[in-house]
C-alpha cells in the first residue's frame, strides 16, 4: 500500500483569520481545504511572488508524498502555525495499516523526547511561581534519590549537564510496567555520575525522569493531573497525555518498523512508563502546535520565563552549548544566508519519529511525525523551503 491520501482537520478554537481580520464562511463541502488555502494565501506576506490559492498546499502535499515513498513511511502527520495561528494540519498514508485507518492531523502518536520540553514547561511554571529553584540541589525536591559525589541541581537536569547516564543495553525497549514515578528511578539511581555536573553536556532521558518527580513533589499533585490542569487544558491540548497501552485511545496510531526485506512489520511492544517525562507522552501534531500558540499568547508563562528557556546555557567554564532549559536552541539559516532564531526538539520512539520546530520571532512553528523511524529533517527542511519561497519566513 502506498501513502496516497491527505486529510485535513482544524480545531474549532482556531478561527480562520488572516492579517486583514476577515473570516471566510465557506460551504462545508469545501471548507476543509479551500479555507486553509485562502488563509495561507492571505497570511503569507510579504511575498516574493503571488502564489495562487491551492498552489502552496499542492506543492507541500506533493513533496511530502514523494518523501514518504522514498523513505517507505506508512503514515505521517503535519501541522503548521503561521502568525501564531494553526493554519494547516494534514495526515498522509495510514495510521493503522491492518485496519486501513488513514492518518490525519489529529492522529495520536508517541512523541518521544519532545516530551521533555512539554514537561519542562510544567517545571518552569513552578520556577516562575517560586515553588522550584533552578539552582537548588535535587534532593530538595526528590529526597529519595541518593546523593552523588557532586551535587546535582535542577538546572543541570534541564540542560543535560547532570552527569546522569542515558540508556544502556535494551532499556530503550523496556517492557516493564511502572505505576508511579519513583519506580523507574531504580534503573539508574545506584549508578555513578559520568562527570561532575556542569562540566560537560551529555544527553540523558533519565535526567528528565527526575524532572517529573520534581514537578510532582513540588506541586503536591500527581504529574498527570498537574499537566492536565496547568499545561494541556490552558493550551487546548485535548489529545495529549502519558501513554498507557492498557487504555482504549481512539485515533491512536500503530507503530511500525522495516524488516531486512524493507517490508513494514509491527514494532515490538514496549512500555513507556519507565520514562514519562523523557519520552512517554503521546500527542497530536495539532496539539504540539497549540503549545507554541499558548507560549505566544502568554497562557503558559511570562515572556521573561520563556526567554530563560530559549537561552543557551553555559558550562561551568563559561562555554555555551546548544541546549536551553528543556529546549534545543540555535539558528536556522535561510536561503539568503540570513539566520533566524530557532527552538526545537526531536523525538525518537519505538515505531515513531517526531520533530517540532518553532521560530518564535516569526510566529511560525511546524510539527511533523511518522509512525516509522523516518528522516524527518529532510521533510522539515523541504517544507520550510517551500514556505520561505512563498514568503512565510522572513528575517
Amino acid at each position: 500500500m502506498q501513502p496516497n491520501n491527505a486529510t485535513t482537520s482544524r480545531s474549532p478554537d482556531q478561527p480562520l483569520r488572516g492579517r486583514f481580520s476577515r473570516s471566510f464562511q465557506l460551504p462545508a463541502a469545501v471548507a476543509a481545504v479551500a479555507a486553509i488555502a485562502l488563509l495561507l494565501f492571505l497570511i503569507l506576506i510579504p511575498r516574493r511572488a503571488e502564489p495562487q490559492p491551492g498552489t502552496l498546499l499542492d506543492s507541500m502535499r506533493a513533496f511530502i508524498l514523494t518523501q514518504m515513498e522514498s523513505q517507505h513511511i506508512p503514515g505521517l502527520s503535519i501541522a503548521i502555525v503561521v502568525d501564531d495561528q494553526l493554519v494547516w494540519s494534514a495526515g498522509f498514508g495510514f495510521a493503522d495499516l491492518e485496519a486501513g485507518s488513514r492518518a490525519t492531523g489529529s492522529t495520536i502518536y508517541r512523541i518521544g523526547s519532545v516530551s521533555k520540553p512539554v514537561v519542562g514547561t510544567a517545571l518552569m511554571q513552578l520556577v516562575e511561581k517560586g515553588m522550584v529553584d533552578l539552582d537548588a540541589e535535587l534532593q530538595t525536591y526528590v529526597a529519595e534519590f541518593p546523593r552523588k559525589k557532586w551535587p546535582i541541581t535542577i538546572r543541570h537536569l534541564l540542560t543535560h549537564t547532570s552527569g546522569i547516564r542515558h540508556y544502556r543495553g535494551d532499556e530503550f525497549q523496556s517492557m516493564v510496567r511502572y505505576d508511579d514515578l519513583t519506580g523507574p528511578l531504580e534503573i539508574f539511581a545506584a549508578d555513578t555520575l559520568l562527570f561532575e555536573p556542569g562540566t560537560k553536556y551529555s544527553y540523558s532521558t533519565y535526567g528528565f525522569n527526575l524532572i517529573a518527580n520534581v514537578v510532582e513533589n513540588a506541586s503536591s499533585m500527581p504529574i498527570a493531573e498537574y499537566m492536565r490542569q496547568h499545561v494541556y487544558e490552558p493550551a487546548w491540548m485535548n489529545s495529549t497525555g502519558l501513554e498507557d497501552q492498557r487504555t482504549i485511545q481512539y485515533g491512536r496510531a500503530k507503530w511500525y518498523q522495516a524488516n531486512r526485506q524493507g517490508e513494514w512489520v509491527n514494532a515490538p511492544y514496549v512500555d513507556l512508563s519507565n520514562k514519562y517525562a523523557g519520552g512517554g507522552i503521546t500527542s497530536t501534531m495539532e496539539d504540539l502546535c497549540r503549545l507554541h500558540i499558548a507560549y505566544a499568547r502568554g497562557k503558559m508563562m511570562s515572556p521573561e520565563t520563556i526567554d530563560m528557556m530559549y537561552t543557551n546555557q553555559t558550562l561551568n567554564d563559561g562555554s555555551p552549548h546548544s541546549y536551553g532549559l528543556s529546549w534545543r536552541v540555535g539558528e536556522f539559516e535561510l536561503p539568503t544566508g540570513e539566520k533566524i532564531r530557532q527552538v526545537s526538539h526531536g523525538g525518537s520512539s519505538v515505531g515513531a519519529n517526531t520533530s517540532f520546530i518553532r521560530f518564535p520571532d516569526q510566529g511560525f512553528a511546524i510539527a511533523v511525525i511518522a509512525n516509522h523511524r523516518a528522516r524527518l529533517n529532510r521533510i522539515i527542511n523541504g517544507i520550510i523551503e517551500i514556505l520561505y519561497e512563498a514568503g512565510a519566513l522572513e528575517n
